[in-house]
């Protein structure tokens, strides 16, 4: 059982540290919203992690077949709102110009840390680096599921190791967003809005074949 631990702490983290645009987002939301926002976003992209892990490991063959159905549709509906995202902040950033980071009407620190929670819970669902991964793990380890114990150590390792990655990200963003000059902030969100649009330009374009 060890070994199966073991091994979903090595799949946590390899979904997890990989810096991609959820990545971005929990940086992003730590930054704008503090602490607590920010490890809220955190937990609800480890949350996805935790049920996708599971998913595969149960459903194993069968979630592969289904997810290759979809894969594509769900990439470009996922790029169009990782694209819509980072144009909103980019708005956000024009429209208050001078304003301090913490007081700009990002959607981000609109609602409860609850509401945002679920919202990168959505968020890291569409992200197709998050289902391609687990696509290949559900075919990768088809058999690991029948062993309830090994299952169950190793979804405890993947969701353990992707929590407490994706909670260091939302601190880190909390961190800067206190510690770095008003101008130096505003810049890496500026940034990082960029990046966004770029990741879900390049995601919808993969999945129509226009980019490699």
């Amino acid at each position: 059982m060890s070994g199966a631990l073991l091994a979903g702490i090595f799949a946590g983290y390899a979904i997890a540290v990989p810096v991609g645009v959820i990545a971005v987002l929990i940086i992003e939301t730590g930054m704008a919203g503090g602490l607590r926002r920010g490890l809220a976003a955190g937990a609800g992209a480890a949350t996805v992690d935790l049920c996708y892990c599971t998913s595969a490991l149960v459903i194993g063959g069968l979630l592969s077949q289904t997810l290759t159905l979809i894969l594509v549709p769900l990439q470009v509906l996922s790029g169009g709102v990782l694209i819509a995202i980072g144009v909103r902040g980019l708005a956000a950033l024009w429209s208050h110009r001078g304003v301090p980071t913490a007081n700009l009407n990002d959607p981000r620190l609109r609602g409860s840390a609850w509401q945002l929670y679920l919202r990168f819970i959505v968020l890291t669902a569409l992200n197709p680096a998050t289902v391609l991964y687990f696509l290949a793990l559900a075919v990768g380890l088809p058999g690991l599921g029948s062993d309830p114990l090994q299952a169950a150590a190793f979804t405890a390792g993947a969701a353990g190791a992707s929590l407490s990655w994706q909670l260091l990200l939302g601190a880190i963003g909390a961190a800067a967003g206190r510690l770095l000059p008003e101008r130096a902030v505003a810049a890496t969100r500026l940034v990082g809005q960029l990046l966004i649009i770029t990741f879900g330009t390049r995601i919808a374009l993969g999945a129509l074949g226009i980019v490699s």
